[in-house]
């Protein structure tokens, strides 16, 4: 998952993120919110419709115009007009990538980089964030539940993510071992996972 300078995004007190997204099968990305609901457990949601669709927009800049036009389609969650509100003071900061075209790619090629592996691992974090926030998305769940997906989530925690955590500097000297797996059983899964989660995306503009 990479980073980039953007024009206008959401202040951390609010909870709420902006994710560029590159889809598999389209050059031209979206941009979605991201953001930890106020519910008891604090839940991490994608914004979405009130039909459950994720909401999209091929336009960052116009992103507070197309949410006000549209209020009474969307999912209204407690921060939302917090930021509605101040959106034009918004500082220059981050915005999240997902780049699912070079995710797919490297992972057909079996590059498995860390910086794939933890893209990887993020997108299937994402989809499973879609999949709790919402009772109606539960049917979904075996996706990410393919064996080969959890496969490669637990080879990134375990080989990865918490040696770095752990200790950095002995992670950078560390040779990790190889990531053994059915490439093609993995290309499979991943891309049913994407195709799902994309199907699950309404463009606004």
């Amino acid at each position: 998952m990479e980073t980039q300078e953007g024009a206008t995004v959401l202040k951390e007190n609010t909870d709420v993120w902006i994710l560029k997204y590159c889809p598999l099968l389209d050059k031209v990305p979206v941009y979605l919110l991201w953001y930890t609901d106020t519910d008891k457990e604090s839940t991490d949601k994608l914004f979405t419709f009130t039909t459950g669709q994720i909401f999209a927009t091929h336009s960052l800049n116009d992103l507070k115009n197309i949410i006000v036009q549209n209020y009474a389609l969307i999912n209204e969650f407690e921060n939302l007009n917090i930021w509605l509100n101040d959106f034009d003071n918004q500082v220059s900061s981050e915005v999240t990538i997902y780049d699912i075209n070079k995710i797919y790619s490297a992972v057909k090629v079996q590059n498995f980089e860390i910086e794939i592996l933890e893209g990887l691992t993020n997108f299937i974090n994402l989809f499973g964030d879609y999949v709790h926030q919402n009772d109606n998305n539960e049917h979904l769940k075996p996706l990410a539940d393919n064996k080969y997906i959890r496969k490669a989530w637990d080879y990134y925690y375990d080989s990865v993510f918490w040696p770095r955590f752990n200790d950095k500097h002995r992670f950078e000297a560390w040779e990790r071992p190889p990531f053994k797996i059915n490439v093609v059983k993995l290309t499979q899964g991943l891309e049913e996972l994407i195709r799902c989660f994309e199907g699950k995306i309404t463009i606004i503009n």
